[in-house]
């Protein structure tokens, strides 16, 4: 456990950002990591960056934003295959995390997580957003883009994963470095009330009543017939292979491989209106 007591000069902090499909979890995949751990003396210990290849269309509204096209994620490493050194970086417990919004990230971490049945960091995690609307005044906007032109952090904003991480520090150390009451790990903690992944609200639940056949699917790996009632359509039967189910923002979800689609999808369990053997 981090002692509370502990200068914020003796610690390593990792500033972490992730780019996406879109803006839920549920339904939308991560195709950028980007991290640097760093000093609060400003001096970088590593960074960390990697595009994700989502396996599926990246929105041209979406690309828009931060730029990442679906050919540049085309071969790159899937989930399963980037989380863990992305994990990894993050380090021992000790290490506090950074990010802008950071329950938006939590969200996407906690179902990757949960996709891929890694475990979720341990780490307080700081949500430089809620230090920022603690401590600058006299801003119309608190996002991150906003407050670094106003506070002369940065120019420009291109919105790739690593250059926000650097983002991220910038704003971290210019706040401590004008609070002058922020030198202990407690200190920070008062101000900016530590988040946890576990806060994110997403999380691995056991099948409900009601489910048995898919629990039993999960356990032997077998591929089963859904009757899915989630389009406008109406119910449609649907070919899929369960992995797990899980509960995010008070819903319960399927996640599975789609044969027909040939790629992961999220089912929401209340759609479920059926379940059957799969032909063999």
């Amino acid at each position: 456990m981090l002692p509370h007591d502990r200068p914020l000069t003796e610690l390593e902090f990792v500033a972490f950002d992730l780019e996406t499909t879109g803006l839920f979890p549920v339904i939308n995949r991560i195709v950028e990591f980007g991290a640097v751990r760093f000093r609060l003396d400003g001096r970088e210990v590593g960074t960390w960056e990697q595009l994700v290849d989502p396996k599926c269309l990246i929105p041209p509204e979406v690309t828009d934003i931060h730029g990442i096209t679906d050919a540049m994620v085309r071969g790159q490493p899937t989930l399963a295959q980037a989380l863990p050194g992305f994990l990894e970086f993050l380090g021992p417990p000790e290490t506090i995390l950074l990010a802008h919004n950071a329950p938006f990230d939590l969200g996407f971490l906690a179902f990757a997580a949960a996709k891929t049945g890694l475990a979720l960091p341990a780490n307080p995690i700081i949500d430089t957003l809620d230090l920022a609307r603690t401590c600058v005044r006299g801003v119309t906007s608190h996002r991150l883009e906003a407050l670094a032109v106003h506070l002369g952090l940065a120019r420009a904003v291109d919105h790739r994963a690593l250059s926000d991480s650097r983002l991220v520090l910038a704003l971290f150390r210019h706040l401590a470095g004008r609070l002058e009451q922020l030198r202990t790990v407690e200190d920070l903690f008062r101000l900016s009330p530590p988040l946890t992944a576990n806060d994110s609200g997403t999380h691995m639940i056991e099948p409900p009543a009601g489910v048995e056949d898919l629990a039993v699917a999960i356990a032997e790996q077998q591929s089963v017939v859904i009757v899915y009632d989630g389009g406008t359509r109406g119910p449609a039967n649907r070919t899929i292979t369960p992995r797990a189910m899980l509960q995010s923002n008070g819903r319960q979800y399927l996640l599975a491989y789609c044969h027909a689609a040939k790629l992961e999808k999220t089912y929401r369990l209340d759609w479920i209106r059926g379940i059957h053997a799969a032909e063999v």
